[in-house]
């Protein structure tokens, strides 16, 4: 069992709507509970985030690497786009909720998938601009 389309809708549009309210305490908020998430999972990703696993620790890196101004050359709606999908993924309160067997982080995963589909150029360039340092 997957996700109705209604729910797939909703999630879309909670994502997008967050991407316009995204401020300065989101970068915050996102980097510390992503870091937070990732570290509790990071043995035994949820198997609907398996093949995302590595794309989700590279958007949290970037969310912390813009924050502390280490790396600016991405757009401000690329990072809104970042942190609204990172903000969903650990938030409790999502449409399908994370603590269900197999179901729990589909929703999460459609929503980080929309993001890598809107940052996949600067995830990219953040990545090589990663392997400079």
């Amino acid at each position: 069992m997957g996700m109705t389309q209604k729910q797939q809708d909703k999630a879309k549009q909670r994502f997008y709507e967050d991407i316009d309210n995204v401020d300065g305490n989101d970068l915050e908020y996102a980097s510390k509970k992503g870091r937070k998430k990732v570290d509790s999972l990071d043995g035994d990703p949820p198997g609907a985030l398996e093949k995302l696993w590595d794309d989700i620790k590279t958007m949290i890196q970037l969310i912390w690497d813009y924050r502390n101004g280490n790396y600016k050359a991405v757009p401000w709606k690329i990072i809104a786009a970042v942190v609204a999908a990172v903000i969903y993924f650990v938030s409790p309160i999502d449409f399908i909720p994370d603590f269900i067997p197999g179901l729990g982080y589909i929703d999460d995963a459609l929503v980080i998938k929309l993001a890598l589909d809107m940052a996949g150029e600067d995830l990219a360039s953040y990545k090589e601009w990663k392997k400079t340092l």
